[in-house]
């Protein structure tokens, strides 16, 4: 089960990121290590829109993730456009 910490809920907001694309990351997404045995994911996404009055083609959504038993449970999310 993936379940999302309400950390990663408020930064997906600030961030323009939302609850599909963050599930779409974690299933289909490029794995990669990070600090304290965490994993992280990343997916680009087509984007062709406006973030903060720019335009930008290209969503990358990151997604930190601690695994506790059989759960997966995303701590922080991260967008970069492009």
């Amino acid at each position: 089960m993936i379940k999302i910490h309400p950390h990663a809920k408020e930064r997906m907001i600030e961030r323009g990121v939302n609850e599909k694309e963050v599930i779409e990351t974690v299933t289909n997404g490029e794995l990669f290590p990070v600090k304290l045995g965490r994993n992280g994911f990343r997916r680009n996404f087509i984007f062709n829109g406006l973030w903060r009055g720019k335009s930008f083609n290209v969503k990358q959504v990151e997604v930190i993730t601690v695994k506790e038993n059989d759960d997966i449970t995303i701590i922080t999310v991260i967008a970069k456009y492009f």
